[in-house]
């Protein structure tokens, strides 16, 4: 018998079969709080953010498996969070101090044992000529973190309308920023794990 290790989400959240939401089956903030799969999200989120924050004793392939590990799962929730329709105005910009900021990434570059690696830019678009970048896997663990960080504490205020504001900014930043940071991340570790077994 074969059990997906892939979580399903209810309202018709699924890793293996996302339903995308329509205004006509629009879930109420509420309701999404009572998804188990955000949940887990929201632990997952937490998990990454202190994994980075707190020091161990590991070797640095050890620590990238591991930060593989949390980048997959991260990823795999992430594409399927909820959309939420804001119903309020109201900013709710939280941001980490610039000293805490290059504190953990200088922490995250002391475990890795590399930074930088090749990246295409556009890889769909098969009319130009492929354009290749450097990207830096220290930057990439950063900004995923603090835009975990920053909306963690946002949500976890008693205010509801942050609550609402939480899980707008957790979708939006996973569909317009981290979630490129993510997958970057993961292919540049997957090459470095393929080739330093």
């Amino acid at each position: 018998m074969h059990i997906s290790k892939y979580p399903t989400f209810t309202y018709g959240f699924s890793v293996t079969n996302p339903i995308k939401l329509t205004p006509s089956k629009e879930i109420s903030v509420n309701e999404i709080l009572s998804i188990k799969e955000f949940s887990d999200f929201l632990n997952l989120a937490k998990k990454y953010c202190n994994f980075l924050e707190t020091e161990s004793k590991m070797t640095e392939i050890e620590f990238l498996k591991v930060i593989q590990a949390h980048l997959i799962e991260l990823y795999s929730f992430g594409r399927n969070l909820p959309s939420v329709h804001l119903q309020t105005c109201k900013d709710f910009e939280n941001d980490i101090d610039d000293n805490a900021m290059k504190s953990l990434l200088k922490f995250t570059g002391d475990r890795v044992p590399f930074s930088y690696y090749w990246t295409v830019l556009n890889a769909i678009d098969m009319n130009n000529l492929v354009e290749t970048g450097a990207g830096d896997l220290i930057d990439d663990l950063g900004d995923i973190y603090k835009d975990l960080k920053c909306v963690l504490m946002i949500f976890d205020t008693i205010d509801s309308a942050a609550k609402e504001n939480a899980i707008w900014k957790f979708k939006a930043d996973f569909d317009y920023h981290w979630g490129d940071h993510c997958i970057e991340a993961l292919s540049a570790i997957h090459h470095y794990l393929a080739k330093n077994r």
